[in-house]
Formats: C-alpha cells, structure tokens, sequence
C-alpha cells in the first residue's frame, strides 16, 4: 500500500500541530513534553529523515539559555511550516 503525497503532508501537518500544542500547555517539563512527542510521531508511522525536526526545536527551547529568542524560534518555524 503507497501512501500518496496528500497523505504525508497531512500527517507532517498533524505532528508540527502536537508540537504546538505541547508547546503551549507550559505546566509540563521538557521530557515529559519530548516524550510525548516522541511517541505521537512514532504513533504516526511516518517514514522519512524530518520527521524528528520537531523534537530538535523543543529540545533546543529546553536547552538554551536565552528563552525568547527561541520561543520566537519555534513560532517561526510552527509558521513556516503549519500555515
């Protein structure tokens, strides 16, 4: 069974859209926010080298030092990519 290209925008589009979502409920620590991901995209049975993208950006936010510069960031990705 071929998965058409439709089908693989939508699923990229569903996975960005959770990113957001964890991204916006702050309550939650960054593990539990990067597992949840993790296993969302696993869920999806994507294939692809990309597909991750989304947990690099959380774990950069996570990770860096200077909050908004990354926040603004992962907004401008989410734009780019979900619009």
């Amino acid at each position: 069974m071929t998965i058409s290209e439709q089908d693989l925008i939508y699923q990229r589009e569903l996975i960005w859209k959770n990113a957001e979502n964890l991204f916006t409920e702050k309550k939650m620590t960054g593990k539990v926010m990067l597992s949840r991901q993790r296993k969302f995209i696993n869920k999806s049975s994507i294939e692809g080298k990309n597909k991750y993208k989304t947990l690099t950006i959380l774990n950069t936010y996570l990770k860096t030092k200077d909050k908004h510069m990354a926040e603004q960031v992962f907004w401008n990705t989410i734009r780019n990519k979900v619009a």
